[in-house]
C-alpha cells in the first residue's frame, strides 16, 4: 500500500471516529422513535446500525463491528416493537458504541470491558435460552430452520454464506452451530477448521453438519453430528439440538 493511500485511509478513519458521537446521537433518536412507535423507525434504526457496522469493518475497528452485530440481532428479535425495557437495552448498545469513539475505548482494556458488557446483554436477552447459528445457502431451508427451532425454544440466527458466518462467530458468541457443508464461498469444513484455530469464544463450539456428501470429515474438527438432507432432516436437527444443548448444560453444572 502506498503512503498516499495509507494516509488517505488514516484521514478517513479519523473523520469516521470524529463523526461517531453524532451517529450515536442519531441511533439514540431512532431508538426513542421506535419506542414511540413512529412509522419507519425500525427500518431507519436497522439501516443506521448496518451502515455503522460496515464502516467499522472497513476500517478494521472490530469492536464496533461486534457491538453492531449484537445490536442488530437484538432489535431483529424485537419484532419491530420496543417497550421501555427493550429501549433501555438498545440504549446500552448505543452507549457501548459511544465508548469506541475514544482511543481508550478501543485499546485492549477498553475492548475487554466492552466485550464483558456485550456478554451480559446477550445473556439477559436470551432469558435462559441457548443461542444457535444456522448457516445454509437456501432461503427456503433457513425459513424451515426458523420454524423447527422456534419449537425447540432457542434463539436462532441464520446466515447464507461461510465467510460472513465465520466473521460473525469470531465476534459474537453462540452455543451451537448448525451448518451446511456446501456453501457458496467457504465450505463448512473450512469454516469449522478456521474457527477451531481461532482464539474466539466460539473456538470449541458444538457443530452439527448438514450434508449428503459421503466424504469423511476430519476427526479433529469435532463435528458432533452429521445430518442427511432427507425427509427426516428437520426432526433430526431438532433432536440433535436438544440433545447437544442438554449435554452442554450438564457439563456446565
Amino acid at each position: 500500500m502506498s503512503d498516499d493511500v495509507a494516509n488517505l485511509l488514516a484521514e478517513m478513519q479519523a473523520d469516521f471516529l470524529d463523526d461517531l458521537p453524532g451517529r450515536c446521537d442519531r441511533l439514540e433518536e431512532c431508538v426513542l422513535a421506535l419506542e414511540s412507535a413512529e412509522p419507519g423507525a425500525f427500518d431507519e434504526l436497522y439501516r443506521q446500525i448496518h451502515s455503522l457496522k460496515g464502516t467499522g469493518g472497513m476500517f478494521g475497528i472490530h469492536v464496533i463491528t461486534a457491538v453492531c452485530h449484537q445490536f442488530e440481532s437484538f432489535i431483529g428479535g424485537s419484532k419491530k416493537q420496543m417497550n421501555r425495557q427493550t429501549a433501555t437495552t438498545a440504549l446500552a448498545y448505543v452507549d457501548l458504541l459511544r465508548k469506541t469513539s475514544s482511543a481508550k475505548g478501543r485499546d485492549a482494556a477498553g475492548v475487554a470491558a466492552i466485550e464483558q458488557v456485550l456478554e451480559r446483554l446477550r445473556l439477559e436477552s436470551l432469558s435462559g435460552r441457548a443461542s444457535v447459528l444456522m448457516v445454509d445457502p437456501s432461503d427456503t431451508v433457513r425459513l424451515l430452520y426458523k420454524d423447527v427451532v422456534d419449537r425447540a425454544n432457542v434463539k436462532l440466527s441464520t446466515m447464507a454464506a461461510g465467510i460472513a458466518a465465520l466473521e460473525r462467530m469470531l465476534r459474537e458468541p453462540f452455543d451451537l452451530l448448525v451448518i451446511s457443508r456446501e456453501l457458496p464461498d467457504l465450505n463448512a469444513v473450512a469454516v469449522v477448521a478456521a474457527l477451531r484455530e481461532s482464539r474466539s469464544r466460539n473456538s470449541d463450539i458444538p457443530v452439527v453438519l448438514v450434508s449428503n456428501n459421503p466424504a469423511p470429515v476430519p476427526a479433529h474438527l469435532g463435528i458432533l453430528a452429521v445430518v442427511r438432507r432427507d425427509t427426516h432432516m428437520l426432526s433430526t436437527i431438532k433432536k440433535s439440538i436438544v440433545e447437544i444443548l442438554a449435554r452442554s448444560a450438564g457439563r456446565a453444572c
